[in-house]
C-alpha cells in the first residue's frame, strides 16, 4: 500500500458503491475517493479503531503471557506499515482481521485469544 496525503474528491466526483449500515446492505451511496492513489473512503457506521486501542489489546495479552518490548515494537511497526488506521480502503472488520493476523504471526498466539480481547 502506498501512503499518501489523501486528497478527497469533490462532491460531484464521488463513486456509487454498496453501502452497509449495521451489517446490512442498504443499497448504493456515493463514496469519496482519493484523487492521488484512488482508494475509496469507507463510509461504514463502524468507525475504525486507533492504533492506541490495539496497543491496549497487546498490553492485555501481555498480562496473560510474556511479551518482550521488541515484539510490541514489531507489532506497532507492522501496523503502521500496513496503514491499519487509514480510513481509505479499509473498514473496521478488515482492520481487526489484519490486527489478528499481525499479532498471531509475531506473538505466536491463537487467533481466538486475540479475538476475545477485541
Amino acid at each position: 500500500m502506498n501512503c499518501c496525503e489523501h486528497k478527497i474528491s469533490g462532491s460531484k466526483e464521488k463513486v456509487w458503491l454498496p453501502h452497509y449500515f449495521e451489517g446490512r446492505d442498504r443499497g448504493l451511496k456515493p463514496h469519496p475517493y482519493c484523487k492521488e492513489c484512488g482508494l475509496v473512503k469507507s463510509l461504514s457506521s463502524d468507525r475504525l479503531h486507533s492504533i492506541g486501542y490495539f496497543m491496549n489489546v497487546i498490553a492485555e495479552i501481555g498480562k496473560r503471557q510474556k511479551i518482550t518490548q521488541v515484539q510490541t515494537r514489531l507489532i506497532a511497526l507492522e501496523m503502521e506499515k500496513q496503514l491499519i488506521s487509514d480510513a481509505f480502503g479499509i473498514d473496521r472488520h478488515q482492520q481487526e482481521m489484519l490486527f489478528i493476523e499481525i499479532t498471531t504471526r509475531i506473538l505466536n498466539v491463537s487467533a481466538r485469544s486475540v479475538t476475545q480481547l477485541l
